[in-house]
C-alpha cells in the first residue's frame, strides 16, 4: 500500500561499479525499501563486512540480525519483504522463462560487460546477447507478450537493465548505442525500463537509483529513500 513503510532501514554494503550491487538497488527500490547503503573496496572489505560476509561477497545486505549474501538471494529476499506484486512470475511457464534470462544475462553477457568496465570485454558475446534478447521481447507466446521480458515486469529485466547500463557506465557509448538504437525492440524495452513506476505503487523510478559514472569516480551509492 502507497505509505507503507518497513520498521527498519536496511543496509547494503557493495560498490558502485559493482552490477550486482546495481541490481540489488534496483530491486530495493522497485520493491519500495528504504536501503541505507554504504560503499565499500571488494578488495579490502572492512571488519565489519568482512565478518558478516565470510566469503568476501559484496554485495551483501544487513536487515537488523539477518545477512544475506548472494545477488539472487539478495533480490529474493527484497521481493518477498517488499510491496506490491512478486517480480518472479507465478506461472510455471512464465518463472521458467525469468529464470533462463536471468541465467543468459548474469552467466554469458555480464561477465563481459564487467570486463568491458574494466577495458577489455568480448562485444561480440554482448551484441549476441542483446540479439537474443531483442528475439525474445518480439516472442510470439502468448503468456510473455508485453513490455518485458516475460511480459510484465520481472526480476530478469532488473537482471539486464543491470547489464545494459554497466555498458554505459564502461564509456561504451558506441556499443551501448549499437545494441538500443540499432534495434527497435530493445530501444522500446530500455526506454520502459528507465520510466518504469515501481510496482510497490511509491512514487520512485527504479532506474533512477542506479550508479553514474560520478557515482563510480567518488565511491558513493545512492541509497533508496521512500517517502523522505
Amino acid at each position: 500500500m502507497l505509505g507503507d513503510r518497513l520498521r527498519n532501514k536496511m543496509k547494503l554494503y557493495g560498490h558502485p561499479a559493482c552490477i550486482n550491487t546495481a541490481k540489488v538497488l534496483f530491486t530495493a527500490a522497485e520493491k519500495g525499501v528504504d536501503m541505507e547503503t554504504h560503499p565499500v573496496d571488494p578488495a579490502a572489505l572492512p571488519q565489519e563486512v568482512a565478518a558478516i560476509s565470510p566469503f568476501g561477497s559484496v554485495p551483501v545486505l544487513q536487515d537488523v540480525d539477518l545477512v544475506v549474501y548472494g545477488t539472487p538471494a539478495i533480490m529474493s529476499y527484497l521481493d518477498d519483504k517488499g510491496f506490491g506484486p512478486s517480480l518472479l512470475p507465478r506461472n510455471g511457464v512464465v518463472r521458467a522463462v525469468n529464470y533462463q534470462w536471468s541465467h543468459i544475462a548474469t552467466d554469458h553477457v555480464q561477465p563481459q560487460v564487467m570486463a568491458l568496465m574494466s577495458g577489455d570485454g568480448d562485444r561480440e558475446v554482448i551484441a549476441k546477447g542483446f540479439a537474443a534478447l531483442s528475439e525474445q521481447l518480439q516472442s510470439s507466446n502468448p503468456n510473455v507478450r508485453g513490455d518485458f521480458i516475460c511480459g510484465n515486469f520481472c526480476l530478469a529485466d532488473i537482471h539486464w537493465a543491470a547489464v545494459a547500463h554497466g555498458c554505459q557506465l564502461a564509456g561504451a557509448d558506441d556499443l551501448a548505442g549499437d545494441l538500443v538504437e540499432a534495434n527497435s525492440a530493445v530501444k522500446t524495452w530500455w526506454g520502459h525500463i528507465q520510466s518504469h513506476p515501481s510496482t510497490s505503487k511509491e512514487k520512485i523510478v527504479a532506474y533512477d537509483v542506479l550508479p553514474t559514472a560520478s557515482d563510480i569516480q567518488s565511491n558513493t551509492l545512492k541509497g533508496v529513500q521512500i517517502n523522505a
